[in-house]
């Protein structure tokens, strides 16, 4: 009988044992390799998801910032901090933040504060300890504020920060000495009253022996076309003044109406009585006071060559005496079917930029002197509060 005790029939088994060992072996080092970098991958998917609906809050609420700048004006007003719980025009959506769908975002927060970025931080540099101390409105009057955006998803959390400024766009209206109804001029010296330079002196009137359309009256003093023609040569200079102006009987629309309101109310220049001295020199005025005449006389100066301004008469009127000097744009919209909207008079009242006025209202020149010089520049100061975008290199992300 054999020995089986020699025999090498179980080295097979043997093999196949340490085999399976070195196999399991290697799979459960795969399984554990895979499990690592899933976990790997979802936490980066999760850091991802929350970045993304930081970026999408910050995106949001610099978007509200284009359509209700918070100006200088805006310090009763101010912007709070807005949550996924917080139902306002001037937050972001969060229907819209989280809307796509992932699972990620199935319990995510998020919020969003706006501040200003003047005293106790620098101008360019954002830090929680000192800007989040700042008030929620543009209180240095710079044009800058800081917006802090924080998302968390799945417990991961990342904050996003950018200085934005806001960007203004000028508005559409025709550029002119003086557009209106008709003009009355109650001087009837052979001196120089309107500098044209170019710019166009129109009226919506026809010359009649009824009314004062172009100046004068056909009766009277002139009594002729001829020597009303010869007298206008004289007083308005640099052009030769039009009746009958086809253009629209509303220099400009009512959303740019709005938006020079928005802007005025945002700066803290807008106003329902008669704005006094100092509060007539801004970029934008907006007066709406109904039935009001508000009175300017003296020596006074309002805003200047380098800083025009526009001032917008929404049912007011205005009446310029002494030796006052105003630099910018007048708008009548004439709202109330004012007859006079604006008035001249007295030694030297002048108008350095122009006068439009909408509808059938008039303008008179009564000043003994130059009452309107028509500067184009001026017409830059009609502007508003467009889009707000981020100062370049001030968008980061804040660690920790």
């Amino acid at each position: 009988m054999n020995d089986r005790r020699s025999g090498e029939e179980g080295m097979a088994l043997l093999v196949v044992i340490v085999l399976m060992g070195v196999m399991l072996t290697t799979g459960l080092a795969v399984v554990s390799t895979v499990d690592t970098q899933t976990r790997a991958s979802r936490v980066e998917r999760v850091r991802d998801s929350a970045f993304n609906l930081a970026e999408s809050a910050l995106s949001a609420q610099i978007f509200a910032l284009s359509r209700d700048w918070p100006g200088i004006g805006r310090a009763t007003l101010p912007y709070g901090t807005c949550t996924q719980a917080t139902p306002s025009t001037r937050c972001p959506d969060n229907a819209y933040l989280v809307g796509g769908g992932s699972p990620d975002l199935a319990a995510a927060t998020w919020q969003t504060s706006v501040r200003d970025n003047g005293a106790g931080s620098a101008p360019s540099f954002y830090s929680d300890d000192s800007t989040s101390l700042q008030p929620g409105y543009d209180a240095n009057n710079d044009g800058r504020i800081w917006v802090r955006a924080q998302a968390t998803a799945q417990g991961r959390k990342r904050t996003l920060v950018a200085l934005v400024r806001s960007e203004t766009q000028e508005e559409d209206i025709p550029h002119g000495a003086l557009i209106a109804g008709s003009m009355e001029i109650s001087n009837n010296g052979n001196k120089e009253l309107i500098r044209a330079n170019n710019g166009p002196v129109a009226v919506r009137c026809l010359l009649d022996l009824t009314s004062i359309c172009l100046g004068h009256a056909l009766s009277g003093t002139t009594g002729t076309l001829a020597s009303l023609t010869n007298l206008l040569a004289t007083q308005i200079t640099g052009t030769t003044p039009t009746t009958n102006y086809q253009g629209a009987v509303e220099a400009m629309t009512p959303e740019a109406r709005a938006r020079l309101k928005a802007t005025a109310i945002a700066n803290g220049t807008y106003y329902t009585a008669c704005p006094t001295d100092a509060q007539l020199t801004a970029q934008v005025v907006y007066v709406e006071g109904v039935a009001i005449t508000c009175p300017y006389g003296g020596n006074a100066r309002y805003n200047s060559p380098a800083a025009p301004g526009a001032l917008i008469l929404d049912r007011a009127t205005i009446e310029f005496s002494g030796t006052t000097k105003f630099f910018g744009v007048i708008y009548g919209a004439n709202t109330t079917a004012n007859a006079a909207v604006v008035t001249t008079q007295g030694n030297s009242a002048l108008i350095t930029g122009g006068v439009i006025i909408d509808g059938s209202a008039k303008m008179v020149v009564g000043s003994s002197g130059l009452n309107i010089n028509f500067d184009v520049n001026a017409f830059r100061a009609v502007a508003t509060y467009g889009a707000a975008g981020v100062v370049q290199n001030t968008w980061r992300e804040i660690r920790g």
